[in-house]
């Protein structure tokens, strides 16, 4: 399978701890791809600083190809994370040089894949209709579940990804009829420790969450799309590709970071840990769920 990730990227800044992980969901989703056998590709930018480059390293030590990687002048992003009972909550963050949009040889790279996969933090949904035209297309819809935002673009998805923790089961159920109905192939939902439901038309699945002892979610859910996405290359039913994606999903649960490759805080980021909402970690304010806002969706034509 060859899968071509395109979008976002992060670098996740744990203040407490005093650790910069890269991530971001584009970026994991490539990383766990490739640890399942894929022959994956990360189409994205970075800036030309230190956290630029250890994004880099990390992704070609993953065999992760990165012949479509922009690195322009200028700052790569940062989220600040501060754990806590190992659910995250985030704190300043800025996008850096994340931006950016397909050119023609982007595109044309990316359609050599057998699947593209993208999210709604990776600001391209202008261009996900040209791209789903040329490569099935994978999209994580995060908790836009049904909302005007995921009913623009879900027409055009093959692999409709939601976060539906916030949902009960008979909504959930719903969501997942409706994605299928709008358009999409298959749909799925994780529901944090209600596990995860799956609908291809035909089959309601649910599977429930494998217990771990967790230190941090993090990255779980890119890491559940990843071998969602590789299970059912590889021709697994939906019940064993649930099963799987829910076990290495946990694993990710039990350790900082998406998929590890720790290194020290750059100094920027470095000297936030004395902002006053970060002094005491036992009980910080509950910032954002994360670092990226709504937009707009093209309209289906």
């Amino acid at each position: 399978m060859r899968l071509a990730a395109v979008g976002d990227n992060i670098t996740d800044c744990y203040l407490d701890a005093g650790l910069m992980y890269p991530g971001g969901n584009c970026v994991n989703v490539a990383v766990h791809a490739a640890r399942a056998g894929a022959r994956a590709s990360y189409v994205g930018s970075a800036g030309r600083d230190e956290r630029g480059d250890r994004l880099a390293a990390a992704l070609r030590e993953e065999g992760v190809d990165l012949s479509r990687l922009r690195r322009p002048a200028g700052p790569t992003g940062y989220a600040t994370v501060v754990n806590v009972g190992g659910e995250r909550v985030f704190g300043p963050y800025d996008r850096g040089v994340a931006r950016f949009r397909l050119d023609e040889a982007d595109v044309e790279f990316v359609a050599a894949h057998d699947v593209a996969h993208s999210s709604y933090s990776a600001d391209l949904e202008e261009q996900l209709p040209a791209l789903a035209g040329r490569v099935p297309l994978s999209f994580d819809f995060d908790s836009h579940t049904g909302d005007d935002y995921a009913a623009a673009l879900v027409p055009y998805v093959t692999y409709a990804f939601f976060s539906a923790s916030h949902l009960g089961a008979a909504e959930t159920g719903d969501l997942l009829r409706w994605a299928v109905g709008r358009g999409a192939h298959v749909a799925l939902a994780t529901r944090g420790a209600a596990g995860a439901w799956l609908f291809d038309g035909r089959e309601l699945l649910a599977e429930p969450a494998v217990p771990v002892e967790v230190v941090d979610t993090l990255g779980a859910g890119d890491t559940f799309i990843a071998h969602v996405l590789t299970g059912l290359a590889a021709g697994l039913d939906g019940r064993e590709t649930l099963r799987r994606a829910s076990t290495h999903a946990a694993r990710v649960c039990t350790a900082l970071g998406a998929f590890g490759h720790a290194a020290p805080l750059t100094p920027d980021v470095g000297e936030l840990r004395d902002l006053p909402q970060f002094r005491d970690v036992a009980d910080p304010p509950r910032l954002p769920e994360s670092p990226e806002g709504s937009r707009a969706a093209p309209t289906p034509q």
